[in-house]
């Protein structure tokens, strides 16, 4: 299913150090991190009985995963530092761990550059063109898709002649425009493509009862604020104490807006109260443009953050299925009801076990979420505990009338009613809990009292059968008893008539 190759030298031969179909020694463990926001890496351990051992040498050594049933390659890197261990029993590995090819860009340290206007695409270039000016030609790379745009306003862009080229995309782009980079490998170089977000709907859904193992949310909006003060670009005063330590103010919206250096909201200050956010855009020197970003700002925020924490089966490693692998930065239609998540989610973040790979963890988030967003979700998962709690009521009132129904006299019964009744206090507290407990324990909880229920009752209703049928055996013989007697007190009326009609005959007729 996966396959790791190491070759020495960005053109060396690759050499398989794991796969499933190897007969000697394969990896003793091996994780691939990505996430959308950073460079990958790849941890793995390997131990001394594999000729490859000592064959990984600082930066020029490379390797690389592949999904052999996809034909995908999953991670390509360079060498890390690497680190030899012994354990207490004497048992030595080496750990190795690996960056992405994405970390070439700090390779490279770029010039100061300063320009004022809008096209992303040509200040990206001209940063790729200052990191392949100094770099190895195998770590050169070609401008891809640059689909990122800025604001319509005139922006002044200068760039930090002491920064690699990574820190400068991430700090002069990224920071400001948002946006993703990614450095593919191509037959004929690497590419840099840096677009809004890096990503496709996938067709494998994350479903509880199916593919989904367990589901942490956390929901934090600890960082909305009501108040916002927008500052730009410094002054650039000359500083006459001649003293470096000492910065300059940053431009303000004061004489813009009646004095006032900030921007308020009254929905938000009624919700949160007074708490004022300082937002900083280096690039504009335009007191009506920062104010007009500030307001933006202010408006759209969406500060509450929502993570969810995922393990779930990759159902395209499964022989004979077809479906789109779990891929860092794609979306998947993410179904719990009991949780009340049925949406499109991201996987941010993507922990990938290659020896055990049911063992891989999804980081689906941070989703940004509005004030109307997060109102919106408290709603539905006390609408989802509701049903829960319907679930466990509706469970508990069918005990309660069996209960009342039960005869305590025969002693099948009155064991059957001691757990009914005990049944019922487990369902009690279950619903006191509901809220404060984790849903996968409640859930599990919940379905154990479920299936002991339904077998208490399903023993009941045989023996409620068995005691019908002899109540209706004793009315019936009842009945008959009954009947009989009457049959014989009628009989015994006729015999003492017709004793008493022969007497008389016997006497004459008299």
């Amino acid at each position: 299913m996966y396959r790791v190759t190491v070759r020495q030298g960005w053109d060396g031969q690759e050499t398989t150090i794991h796969s499933e179909n190897m007969s000697s020694v394969k990896l003793l463990s091996a994780k691939i991190t990505k996430d959308v926001d950073s460079i990958d890496s790849f941890a793995f351990n390997i131990s001394p009985e594999s000729p490859q051992y000592n064959a990984f040498k600082y930066r020029t050594t490379f390797v690389k995963v592949t999904n052999t049933k996809l034909n995908k390659v999953l991670f390509e890197g360079r060498v890390l530092p690497t680190t030899d261990s012994m354990d207490s029993s004497g048992i030595f590995d080496k750990s190795v761990t690996c960056e992405g090819l994405t970390a070439f860009l700090h390779d490279s340290i770029q010039d100061y550059y300063a320009l004022s206007n809008n096209d992303l695409r040509a200040f990206l270039s001209h940063m790729i063109d200052v990191h392949n000016r100094q770099v190895d030609s195998y770590k050169r790379v070609k401008l891809g898709q640059v689909t990122v745009t800025s604001p319509s306003d005139n922006v002044y862009k200068s760039i930090d002649d002491s920064k690699t080229t990574y820190d400068t995309i991430k700090e002069k782009l990224i920071d400001k425009y948002g946006g993703e980079i990614r450095l593919r490998h191509e037959p004929d170089g690497l590419y840099l493509d840096y677009m809004p977000e890096i990503a496709t709907l996938s067709g494998q859904n994350i479903r509880l009862a199916s593919n989904l193992l367990s589901l942490k949310r956390a929901v934090d909006p600890s960082e909305a604020y009501s108040v916002i003060k927008p500052l730009g670009a410094r002054t650039e005063s000359e500083n006459k104490t001649g003293d470096s330590e000492i910065s300059q103010p940053r431009l303000t919206i004061e004489s813009v807006n009646n004095g006032s250096s900030v921007l308020s909201s009254q929905s938000m200050i009624q919700k949160i109260g007074y708490v004022v956010h300082a937002e900083v855009w280096d690039d504009v020197k335009v007191a009506s443009i920062l104010k007009s970003k500030g307001q933006a700002a202010l408006d759209s925020q969406r500060e509450i953050k929502e993570q969810f924490q995922v393990t779930a089966i990759d159902l395209s490693l499964l022989s004979g299925m077809t479906v789109d692998s779990f891929e860092c930065g794609n979306y998947h239609q993410t179904i719990n009801p009991l949780m009340g998540i049925n949406e499109r989610l991201r996987i941010v973040g993507q922990s990938l076990d290659i020896c055990e790979p049911f063992n891989s963890t999804l980081s689906i988030g941070d989703k940004l979420l509005g004030q109307a967003d997060y109102e919106a979700l408290i709603k539905k998962q006390g609408e989802a505990i509701d049903v829960l709690k319907s679930r466990v009521a509706a469970q508990t009132a069918k005990i309660v009338t069996i209960s009342n129904e039960m005869k305590t006299t025969n002693e099948a019964l009155s064991s059957a009613q001691k757990e009914l009744s005990s049944l019922k206090t487990e369902y009690d507290k279950l619903i006191e809990n509901i809220g404060d407990a984790e849903f996968k324990a409640i859930i599990a909880k919940l379905t154990e009292l479920e299936n002991q229920t339904t077998t208490i009752i399903t023993n009941l209703g045989e023996i409620g059968q068995n005691v019908l049928d002899l109540e209706t055996f004793k009315t019936t013989q009842e009945t008959t008893n009954a009947n009989q007697l009457m049959t014989n007190n009628q009989q015994k009326t006729k015999n003492e008539d017709f004793e008493k009609r022969i007497l008389a005959l016997e006497n004459g007729g008299k």
